[in-house]
């Protein structure tokens, strides 16, 4: 028997980094055991289980992961006269795929095998040790780049490597195929007993800690370590490299660990003192009974899991997902497109979507986290069906909370996705890593969505998210009263009543209950609620953050009720103004004398506040203004941006008309005029004022993207009325919007709801009741449900509240 030395060496990555090289070590630890088991005497020495592995920046920017290569060589060097031969473990982050010049040779794999032949003269096996798992690359190159090597075994090492060895003291030379393991019940289990598993506790700590990203949807904590329980997946999707190795004619199968090899294996990493399990199958779940096995296992042994290359969703069942509860962090599944063409033409991923709608929905339900990934970019797809797949994602986060993972088309070398139609390669980039190309690069500049475009549709996609997580919010009219009578208002002919305070208290309460911080106050007027301010201190009582009132000023021009209103608690306030001058202020208010008033109100809350500042500990209260764009002053967006600075305020609202109400086409500007001289505006004033448009489908003002505000982000927004009915703004909003033929293919359609029909606004199909502002506070629903067709169809919406 040979003594023989099985080295994992340090390795880098690109800082955007897929899979998981932190769990790379896997193979080296289970070729060590199989050696053993073979009767060779073994030892292991491994870059990320040493003293002093961890990760750290490289002056290249990548990523060093594991001990320095200098402690690794040290290590090596007592043991190195004695050894027979050496398998030295690699990986695709040793070896990123397309370097093929001696130039461009990786610097930790050339300098371990420089130094491995500098200290020992016996046969050096370069062996990939495939167990599953990870992305799989093929290359021919391996030896020409590395002649310290004298041979190579590609793919698994089960096998092939023993035979070489037992063939000692011939040299082994060449390129062999790996050959499979037909039982995987006759592979031992990993030796992990053969690495200090302080030291490579300590490393994934670290891990964790410096490599610069966000939550971890696959913790790792305690002692975790990765195993195998199945090799192969029996799917033929065009961009996965698993079952690498196999000849393209015979049908993709998978090996799996009985159930009492099964128990063994998670009994012994018990024994080890894990306390969680990453399971690194490919598919752990494509068998049922192999599946609930290791469930029986997990739970045996009292064992945390993670599962990070995920599920396939309709081999998923609901009893299975019942059991992952506080013990899995993250359900992840893959639909990878929402349009049926493509996962059946481009993919050939042989799934129903409506088993990922399944699963996200039972997983909500259960409490179980849900990760649905994604790929946009693929060859053939069209803008449309990106939109496709981009809607499903949004729909499976909005309903049930599953997180979207959008990744962009990468084709590694060796699978189907990196082929032409016609089976010719496709001329790939070189590149040291491919992570960056599955979140930042496209890789196929030929394909009919270009990159710019598909960046593009990630952005206005990632944009959306990032709206959609922002704190939820509860808007209140609190009255359906106003003193100004404007032509395009959304309460249209509501009684004209105020709202029940006890009955508003309630609903704040429950709101808070649910975690709600921020509040808006709206109508109507709610100024001429007589009990705003009581109501304002109650929210603040409860634990409201910001308190935002919506309000036209004109009873702000009374300085005692503004110094009343400023005192209470509220955050921000923002003003009706919706022309520059009294005389075009009065054509859309209806009232002669409100630009007066609302000017006065304006200054004098502009005063106290700058008055209040530097004496009172509480915050400053934000100031600004509202602008609903009509057909009669939308030419005086200059000037009322002008009167906006001047008054002292330094944020400002451009709404377009929404149909509620008194809103009609015959109001409307030209909405491309007016989208121009709003653009204008924000050319102006951009680096002055807080300035934000609003109801404007994005492709009328294009550059300007980031400052337009869509109905879709507001999927936390929700409105409570004066008869006491409450709906999601979202929805509420979006069932009074249009998709047109230029929004399917547009990259913005995730964020931008499209067009409202102004030719269809109606009055509300009721009128305030009395008996209504008597009603109990119903209990709240789901943050994105609805309670019947009074909260889609019912009342006009005050364009305040569309505001925030």
């Amino acid at each position: 028997m040979c003594r023989v030395l099985v080295a994992f060496p340090p390795l880098s990555v690109a800082r955007d980094f897929v899979d998981y090289p932190y769990f790379a070590d896997l193979g080296a630890v289970q070729l060590a055991a199989t050696l053993r088991a073979r009767g060779h005497h073994v030892a292991l020495v491994d870059a990320l289980a040493m003293r002093g592995a961890t990760l750290h920046a490289r002056r290249d920017g990548r990523l060093h992961l594991g001990a320095p290569l200098g402690a690794w060589l040290e290590t090596i060097e007592p043991l190195a006269p004695s050894l027979d031969a050496i398998v030295l473990v690699t990986t695709p982050f040793h070896r990123p795929p397309a370097r093929v010049d001696p130039a461009l040779r990786d610097d930790l794999l050339s300098a371990a095998l420089r130094g491995l032949r500098a200290m020992s003269s016996c046969p050096i096996v370069i062996a990939d040790a495939y167990v599953s798992g990870q992305h799989y690359v093929e290359s021919d190159a391996l030896l020409a780049i590395h002649p310290e090597a004298d041979a190579w075994v590609k793919y698994e090492a089960d096998v092939t490597v023993p035979a070489l060895l037992d063939a000692l003291p011939a040299r082994p030379t060449g390129v062999h195929r790996g050959e499979a393991p037909d039982r995987l019940d006759e592979t031992p289990v990993p030796a992990w007993e053969l690495v200090d598993l302080d030291a490579h506790d300590r490393f994934l700590r670290d891990v964790i800690a410096k490599s610069g990203r966000g939550a971890w949807q696959f913790p790792i904590d305690g002692r975790t370590l990765p195993l195998v329980t199945s090799r192969g997946c029996p799917f033929r999707c065009a961009h996965c490299s698993s079952n690498p190795g196999l000849t393209p004619t015979l049908p993709k199968t998978q090996r799996r660990l009985p159930a009492h090899a099964l128990h063994a294996l998670v009994s012994a990493y018990a024994r080890l003192g894990a306390t969680r399990l990453t399971v690194l199958d490919e598919l752990v779940n494509v068998n049922a009974s192999h599946f609930d096995t290791l469930l029986d296992a997990i739970e045996s042994a009292d064992l945390s899991l993670e599962v990070p290359n995920g599920f396939r969703a309709d081999y998923l069942r609901e009893p299975q997902i019942r059991r992952l509860r506080g013990r899995l962090t993250t359900l992840s599944v893959s639909a990878e497109s929402g349009s049926r063409r493509v996962l059946d033409t481009i993919v050939g991923k042989e799934l129903d979507l409506a088993e990922i709608e399944r699963v996200a929905r039972i997983a909500h339900e259960t409490g179980v986290s849900t990760l649905v990934h994604f790929i946009v970019g693929l060859p053939g797809e069209t803008a449309e069906e990106i939109n496709e797949t981009l809607a499903f994602a949004l729909e499976l986060f909005d309903r049930h909370g599953a997180e979207p993972a959008v990744q962009l088309a990468t084709p590694l070398p060796g699978t189907r996705l990196s082929r032409h139609a016609d089976g010719s390669p496709r001329a790939l980039p070189v590149v040291d890593d491919w992570g960056p190309r599955f979140q930042k690069i496209p890789s196929q500049p030929d394909m009919g969505v270009t990159p710019t475009e598909l960046l593009a549709f990630r952005a206005a996609f990632e944009e959306r998210l990032a709206r959609s997580r922002e704190a939820e919010k509860v808007i209140v009219n609190v009255t359906y009263s106003c003193n100004n009578h404007c032509t395009f208002c959304a309460v249209g002919t509501r009684t004209p009543v105020h709202g029940s305070l006890e009955r508003q208290r309630e609903f704040l309460a429950q709101y808070r209950a649910r975690g709600v911080r921020l509040l808006d106050l709206d109508g109507g007027e709610p100024t001429l609620h007589p009990e705003l301010v009581s109501l304002i201190e109650h929210a603040r009582a409860l634990g409201y953050e910001q308190v935002h009132v919506t309000t036209n000023g004109r009873r702000l021009a009374d300085e005692r009720y503004a110094r009343r209103l400023l005192a209470c608690g509220l955050t921000s306030i923002a003003f009706s103004v919706h022309g520059a001058d009294a005389r075009s202020h009065a054509r859309q208010v209806g009232v002669a004398e409100a630009f007066d008033e609302t000017l006065a109100g304006i200054r004098h809350t502009v005063r106290l506040v700058s008055e209040r500042a530097p004496h009172d500990r509480a915050p400053t209260i934000a100031l600004g203004m509202n602008v609903t764009i009509t057909k009669s002053n939308h030419r005086e967006l200059p000037a009322l941006a002008q009167l906006a600075w001047d008054l002292g305020l330094r944020w400002l609202n451009l709404q377009f008309l929404t149909p509620f109400g008194r809103a009609t086409k015959w109001i409307a500007p030209d909405t491309a005029e007016a989208a121009r001289i709003a653009m204008a505006v924000i050319d102006q004033w951009r680096e002055r004022m807080k300035l934000e448009v609003i109801n404007l489908p994005h492709c009328f003002m294009p550059g300007y993207e980031r400052f337009l505000a869509g109905d879709l982000g507001k999927r936390g927004r929700h409105m409570v009325f004066v008869n006491n009915e409450s709906v999601n703004l979202a929805d509420y909003l979006g069932a009074r919007r249009t998709r047109k033929d230029v929004c399917r293919p547009c990259p913005r359609a995730s964020l931008c709801g499209g067009f409202y029909d102004l030719e269809s606004t109606a009055e509300p199909p009721w009128l305030v009741r009395p008996e209504d502002l008597l009603r109990p506070a119903r209990a709240l629903v789901p943050a994105h449900a609805t309670t019947g067709p009074a909260m889609i169809a019912a009342a006009s919406l005050p364009p305040e509240a569309i505001d925030e």
